[in-house]
């Protein structure tokens, strides 16, 4: 019978150097990608367990739900920022780790070029040694395919902890198998992690606690909202990034009401001068990276999901305070425009503020 690819890759991998490891994960920080970085750290250590492992990620833990994630898992997650990362971006000659590992997100967005690409999203380049990629619901439950192959115990404390973000990770980014390219991969990872979970720490993550602002943004948006057809297209205004976590869950919240398929939520980030944008989508119909990158010019997606950071020129990013409501306004106008021309539904308008 010939090898699963998960165990040719595991080989691989189990003969490379992994004296120091780094383990990237995304264009941002979710819990997909946090469970994918936590299971891809036990294989290693499982492997080699004198392997220094650092995990990277390139925003902040802006989001509520990945903040409690981590400090009830107490995840070691380094940012962009730290010294390690400040080398040449795509250049392995100035690399410091010895093997480098990219889940969850496309690998351009690392700033080595990986060795080994474990994913769920379609990738522009392969890795320098080997790929996996399979357009399923999460990429934690190919990570736990390879932790049952690498013999990864989940029996103890530390593989409770495991289970209980491959169950998070994997609910959370197949929208509780409510996406369309959820698997039998992805089933099998969640009745796994459930049996094996932490049941404290699940619900901790899962009913994490939502910040005080959330309703008010909540309802500003909604205020704001112009729809066309069953598209959504809102902002929430100057915010700083300590609340940018919420414009995700904000897209996510108005994609779920009756009568609307996809909602597209925006925000001016005032600590940076860059608009950030959410788009949650269950029209199966539409694909969400083209719609993102046609909009925007930027960014990308996957299917239900997709994001966009536009950098401001340095000009606008120092205007005065009182100034920035009012280049908020013409902000939001352009992503509401080019949000539903993109969509097809720019020419009709039903409501607006």
């Amino acid at each position: 019978m010939p090898e699963k690819k998960s165990q040719e890759i595991l080989k691989m991998i189990s003969e490379s150097n992994l004296e120091k490891v780094c383990i990237f994960s995304g264009a941002c920080v979710d819990p997909d990608g946090l469970a994918s970085q936590m299971i891809m750290a036990a294989i290693i250590k499982k492997i080699n367990p004198t392997a220094e492992i650092f995990k990277y990620h390139r925003k902040s833990f802006s989001h509520p739900q990945n903040k409690t994630m981590r400090q009830s898992l107490g995840l070691d997650v380094k940012s962009e920022d730290d010294p390690i990362f400040g080398f040449e971006a795509q250049n392995t000659e100035e690399s410091p780790f010895t093997c480098a590992i990219s889940v969850d997100g496309p690998s351009s967005v690392c700033p080595v070029v990986p060795d080994f690409i474990i994913d769920h999203h379609e990738q522009s380049e392969p890795a320098t040694t080997a790929s996996d990629v399979r357009l399923i619901g999460s990429a934690s439950a190919i990570l736990y395919e390879y932790a049952i192959e690498a013999e990864v115990d989940f029996t103890t404390e530390e593989g409770a902890k495991l289970a209980t973000a491959l169950a998070i990770g994997v609910m959370t980014d197949t929208n509780n198998f409510g996406t369309p390219n959820s698997s039998d991969l992805d089933y099998k990872a969640s009745a796994f992690a459930l049996e094996h979970k932490d049941a404290k720490l699940f619900n901790e993550i899962k009913n994490y606690p939502k910040p005080s602002y959330y309703i008010d943004l909540l309802s500003l948006g909604w205020e704001k909202r112009r729809q066309s057809g069953a598209v959504l297209v809102t902002g929430v205004g100057v915010i700083p990034r300590q609340r940018s976590g919420v414009i995700s869950d904000l897209a996510e919240k108005y994609a779920e009401l009756d009568g609307i398929s996809t909602a597209v939520v925006g925000a001016i980030i005032k600590d940076e001068g860059n608009i950030e944008i959410s788009v949650r989508s269950s029209n199966n119909s539409l694909n969400v990276d083209e719609f993102v990158r046609q909009a925007f010019g930027s960014g990308g997606g996957k299917r239900g999901a997709g994001a966009a950071k536009i950098v401001l020129p340095p000009i606008l990013k120092q205007i005065r305070e009182e100034h920035s409501e009012q280049l908020w306004e013409l902000a939001r106008a352009v992503i509401i425009d080019k949000a539903l021309q993109a969509a097809g539904d720019g020419e009709r308008p039903t409501q607006s503020d």
